[in-house]
């Protein structure tokens, strides 16, 4: 298995913490409610991020937390549950704001050489991106099976109950699990010790937990949150990610002692399947979907702005009177979200100016005959129609093959001074 390492995604971050609400639950087997996350774990728990509402904000407020990054503590203090994160994530997921506008802004006001920990993590999500545009749907499936990982056979398909009811006995890791649920936000390293219990100490696949992730999380994109998965999992790194106790409690601020992981990383060379993450279930992930059919709207000759959910940007292509966000009901009932996530979607929606409306690829390509769209260039749209306009990059599309994040970096990095 593989020692812990630094989260690598930007992720979440500035520190607006609130206190995380009480009552969150995990969802077990046949729909039915598991027991309420312990109120203990989440009141003793250190900050665990903002609320779903901290999101919902106009696009000045954006631009005036990117230009609040403090580079240097950034770079100190990202890997502690109260360091300076900067909590961009969804709005980076949606399109809101990008990794260049991030840069340029950021650079504005600090040298280069200490903006290079910001810069590698933004790198991290282009490199994800990038891997998905060669890969495609590959993606879904183990990318590698590395010969110290379980193979697929091995791995149980259907999630530890402890982790579903927030409950793994791991008090820090149970009350992020109550913040994921609640507000749809969790730190990155909360998610990758959650990850590493799920698929490296409780032997599961990792597929069915980053379904129920990409439900719940606000910044939940196919890209990041597949391979992230993968990469703990060992199926998209050379070895797997795993955590201690004391490797938790460091970057948390917790003092818990006597868990099952309170162990040296020693021995997680035989590390047997905890008897707390033996009980399994699958994660009930019920399909919600908001918005008008597209076959209700008036048939229009004009160009019609088609936005993904993955561009929400209020800002893009202002020349345009009618903007709709379209979501693809077939595609829907394959990833679906969680009602918190359609607050943030309806939000940036209506800031876009944009109609949110669903229907099926047939439906809108039917409408393509009549009604001419531009779109943004979005791998989970690749068969979408329109008139397609490229996505903004911080870094150029490397030219020679890059299998693991170090080989994309070498290529990359140059190209803004690193």
């Amino acid at each position: 298995m593989k020692a812990d390492q630094p989260p690598r995604s930007v992720g979440p971050d500035t520190r607006p913490h609130s206190k995380p609400g009480i009552g969150a639950h995990g969802i077990g087997a046949k729909g039915k409610r598991a027991p309420a996350i312990s109120a203990t774990a989440i009141e003793t728990a250190p900050a665990l991020g903002p609320t779903s509402q901290y999101f919902q904000c106009e696009t000045d407020t954006v631009i005036e937390r990117i230009d609040a990054i403090e580079p240097d503590a950034y770079a100190r203090t990202r890997n502690d549950l109260d360091g300076a994160a900067t909590w961009l994530g969804p709005f980076l997921a949606h399109g809101i704001t990008t990794t260049a506008e991030v840069a340029t802004r950021v650079r504005r006001k600090h040298a280069t050489d200490v903006c290079y920990r910001l810069f590698f993590e933004l790198a991290w999500r282009e490199f994800f991106h990038r891997t998905w545009e060669r890969q495609g749907e590959k993606i879904y499936n183990d990318l590698r099976t590395p010969p110290t990982a379980p193979t697929t056979r091995q791995r149980n398909a259907r999630l530890p109950q402890a982790v579903l009811d927030g409950d793994t006995g791991i008090e820090v890791i149970d009350a992020a699990l109550a913040h994921l649920l609640g507000q749809g936000v969790m730190h990155n390293h909360a998610r990758l010790w959650t990850a590493a219990i799920v698929c490296n100490f409780g032997q599961t696949d990792w597929r069915p937990a980053a379904r129920w992730f990409h439900y719940q999380l606000l910044d939940g994109d196919l890209a990041s949150n597949t391979l992230s998965w993968q990469w703990v999992a060992g199926t998209f790194s050379n070895k797997r990610y795993v955590a201690n106790q004391s490797n938790i409690n460091r970057f948390s601020g917790t003092l818990q002692e006597g868990s099952w992981l309170d162990v040296p990383y020693e021995a997680f060379d035989d590390f047997p399947l905890p008897d707390k993450l033996i009980p399994r279930a699958d994660a009930v992930i019920p399909a919600t979907l908001r918005g008008e059919p597209l076959t209700s709207r008036s048939v229009s000759t004009e160009t019609v702005a088609l936005r993904s959910i993955w561009n929400l940007d209020p800002r893009w292509r202002p020349d345009i009177d009618e903007h709709i966000v379209f979501v693809d009901t077939d595609w829907l009932a394959a990833w679906p979200l969680a009602d918190i996530r359609w607050l943030f979607i309806e939000h940036w929606s209506n800031r876009s100016g944009a109609s949110l409306v669903y229907g099926t690829l047939d439906e809108l390509c039917e409408t393509a005959k009549t009604t001419p769209f531009v779109r943004q260039e979005y791998p989970a749209c690749d068969a979408w129609p329109g008139v397609i306009e490229a996505r903004s990059w911080l870094y150029p599309d490397p030219e020679k093959p890059f299998p693991s994040f170090t080989r994309f970096w070498k290529q990359v990095s140059p190209s803004v001074g690193l």
